[in-house]
């Protein structure tokens, strides 16, 4: 699912672009849903709980600066891509240090549009991606890149992503059979995590880059560490014992694992 998030208080604006984004999303076709947001405040409690590929942003909405709110958000979030689409032309320059991929004025010119959203979309599908069975039915595409761990409920697979948690339904065998074994490992029954994200390992779970644990079953502890040691290209000294204490990633590793978010 390609999501969308448009902040304008002007709601037949807001209303009429995305009318048009959903008809671009057919011509390709893909998977789409727009929400619209009146402020930027209640954009950003949205933003902590779901995931957005692409964002639409005033200028300026209700004495708050929008370019000053995308200026924060590429603080914790580089990914998302931001489109400022403003009646307001001599806002372009400042907006670019926000790193946007576009700046519209409005009306919104469609030609335009479609040459900012194929330029975003052609990128989105170019990343590998999974399709799973939607609780509701239908299907989810999630972007391999924002998965740090899978874990299974009976028939429901909860996939937590960077920024959200996307509800699915499946096994564990069919979910890890779309997945990259390079990166990807069967730590539990219960349980694939993403190797990229993981910070350490204690007995008996991972600890990943979001503070999150994922559990290690406790008959496969030593197969699983090592799995871990060698991913993370940890080296031990020959002639060590090894403890029940917690292992680290290097601090380097650490560094880069966050670089990749």
């Amino acid at each position: 699912m390609f999501r969308i998030a448009i902040c304008d208080d002007m709601q037949s604006h807001a209303a009429e672009l995305s009318k048009m984004l959903t008809s671009l999303a057919m011509e390709i076709p893909m998977e789409c849903e727009v929400e619209i947001f009146r402020s930027f405040k209640a954009l950003q409690k949205a933003l902590s709980e779901n995931t957005y590929r692409l964002l639409f942003l005033e200028t300026r909405l209700g004495g708050i600066s929008g370019i000053d709110f995308a200026r924060r958000l590429r603080m914790i979030d580089e990914a998302t891509d931001i489109v400022f689409c403003s009646s307001e032309s001599d806002s372009a320059l400042a907006a670019y240090t926000a790193y946007p991929v576009g700046y519209l004025t409005k009306p919104v010119d469609r030609k335009k549009l479609r040459d900012v959203f194929r330029h975003v979309t052609d990128k989105y599908r170019q990343k590998p991606s999974i399709v799973l069975r939607g609780i509701d039915g239908g299907e989810r595409m999630i972007c391999v890149d924002d998965i740090l761990y899978i874990e299974v409920f009976g028939a429901e697979l909860d996939v937590h992503c960077k920024r959200s948690v996307v509800l699915c339904s499946g096994t564990l065998v069919e979910a890890g059979s779309l997945l990259s074994s390079k990166d990807f490992y069967r730590s539990h029954r219960s349980f694939i995590v993403n190797l990229r994200y993981t910070v350490g390992i204690e007995r008996y779970q991972f600890r990943m880059i979001n503070g999150d644990t994922v559990a290690v079953a406790k008959n496969r502890y030593a197969e699983v560490k090592a799995a871990f040691e060698e991913y993370a290209g940890v080296k031990r000294v020959p002639g060590t014992v090894d403890t029940e204490d917690s292992d680290l990633l290097p601090a380097k590793k650490v560094d880069e694992v966050a670089d990749r978010e």
